[in-house]
Order: C-alpha cells, then structure tokens, then sequence
C-alpha cells in the first residue's frame, strides 16, 4: 500500500505532505489547517469525508501537525473506496462561504492516488468554486491512471458543470508528484505555477485589489 508508513522511508503520501505543504505553508499566516481524509471505513463505516484528526474542529497546526493526524488516521481507519473529490471541495466551499473576511485566499490541496468516481459532481463543485477565492492543486500520488485530473486541470477547456454553467476561470493545477519529487526547485514551480494568475483573475473577477 501506498500509505504504509512502518518501512525505513517515508512513504509518498508522507513526502508529498512535507514537500508540497511546506511549499505552500510559505504563504499561510496562521500555519493552521483544516484537514480531511475521504475513502475510508470508520468502524465498519464507509466515509466518504472525515474530519482528519477526529474532531469536531478539523484545523491542524503545522505541518507536523498535518503528519500526525494523516499517522493517526491510517492506524485507526481501514481503506476504502471509492474516491470521491465532490465531498470534500464541497466542504472547502462552506467554510469559505461562512468566513466572516471571504476575502482572504484559499488554497485546497489533495493528494490521491486514484481516479475519480464522482467525476460530474466534483466539476459541479469545482464550477461553483471557480467564483470563489479558492486554488485547487491535486497532487496524484504513485502511478496511477491520473487523465480525469488532467481533465480537471482545464488548461485548454474551461469546465462546464451539469447544468450547462461555464467555470468563469480555471482554478486547478494537477502536479504528479513522482515526477518531480526529485527536484524541489522543479516541484514548486509546479505546485506554484498557476497560483499568481489564478488570484489575479479572481480579484479582477470581483473588481478589487489583490489583498
């Protein structure tokens, strides 16, 4: 499995939570971080999302306390899909909306090693998202079949949802992981690489200044 965590070296989701987070932790005021896992049985339950650390406040602080909650979670839940993307950036979007500043920036990272089996709905939500002041950077762990992220990438084709509604700008960046685990400097570039434009375009969408 991809989250044995018990060998001599860090497993990639353990890396890809160090790398990619202290990446983005760079630009985070708090350091503190509300955490989800999805695809997973709790007591003989299938979840489809769960608050990481058990708690009734997903928030996290560092990303030392982000490992802690993902060690915790991998020797108390069993495995399971499937995976669905729709849950967990549909709750991205509640806590955004019940901010008091909903002003301030957003940035979702997910880390998978699947495809997606709720592939309509999390572009429903991801259309909803793009007039929101949210980045979503998928980061596909292993080597996995990862197009439906590239779909959700959207570089050439905005997303449009069910109900015919066009994304008003493109808000995901999809980064494989082992490709440039490798090379930091690499990594960040990808991990980073649509962020600047996606804010922009986002705060042109709302005719304010970049805060």
């Amino acid at each position: 499995s991809l989250h044995y965590i018990y060998g001599r070296e860090p497993n990639q989701y353990e890396r890809a939570i160090c790398s990619c987070g202290n990446i983005l932790s760079y630009y985070d005021y708090d350091q503190l971080y509300p955490c989800f896992g999805f695809g997973a049985k709790i007591e003989g339950k299938g979840h489809r999302l769960f608050n990481l650390n058990f708690q009734s406040n997903p928030n996290v602080q560092y990303i030392e306390g982000i490992l802690q909650a993902y060690h915790a979670a991998i020797n108390y839940v069993q495995l399971f899909g499937p995976t669905f993307f729709g849950p967990i950036i549909k709750a991205v979007i509640n806590l955004i909306k019940n901010e008091y500043n909903n002003l301030k920036y957003h940035i979702l990272l997910i880390l998978t090693d699947g495809k997606i089996d709720d592939i309509d709905d999390t572009i429903d939500q991801l259309v909803e998202a793009s007039f929101l002041p949210l980045s979503v950077i998928i980061v596909g762990i292993g080597k996995a079949d990862f197009s439906n992220m590239v779909l959700l990438d959207a570089d050439e084709n905005p997303l449009i949802d069910s109900k015919g509604v066009k994304a008003v700008r493109d808000l995901v960046q999809f980064v494989p992981f082992l490709k440039y685990e490798s090379n930091p400097q690499k990594l960040a570039n990808e991990v980073l690489a649509e962020i600047p434009r996606q804010i922009l375009e986002y705060y042109e969408l709302k005719n304010l200044d970049p805060v």
